[in-house]
């Protein structure tokens, strides 16, 4: 079975909103001695979060979006392009999207705030 693809905007993301961090896969106690001891949670590759969003979204774009999330919700994976990389990552809404109206009379836009997390 292949994972749902986060579906093409007719605007690309805003670079301004763009993020990435990696996970701190340690664990850490600190001692009565003053020292540190620190080991690894896993063996697995650091995973990554993604801050991402979209400014001036037009209402055709933000209804397939939120119809996307509808489908995928917080626990499925899909596949996701990292713009500045180009490189299709396996990822989940790490939090629900974030929806501003800005829009102004019969001109419907949106600010968009996303948060990613590889699965």
């Amino acid at each position: 079975m292949t994972n749902p693809v986060f579906p093409k905007m007719d605007k690309e993301m805003d670079s301004s909103l763009y993020s990435v961090e990696q996970e701190d896969k340690s664990l850490k106690t600190k001692m009565e001695g003053g020292y540190v001891v620190s080991r690894a949670k896993h063996t697995r590759k650091p995973r990554k979060t993604w801050r991402v969003g979209y400014t001036a979204l037009l209402a055709p774009d933000k209804k397939r979006l939120m119809e996307f999330y509808d489908v995928v919700d917080c626990s499925l994976i899909f596949d996701w392009t990292d713009p500045p990389t180009q490189e299709v990552y396996q990822v989940r809404f790490a939090a629900t999207p974030s929806y501003n109206y800005k829009g102004m009379g019969h001109t419907q836009l949106w600010d968009v705030q996303l948060q990613l997390e590889q699965a």
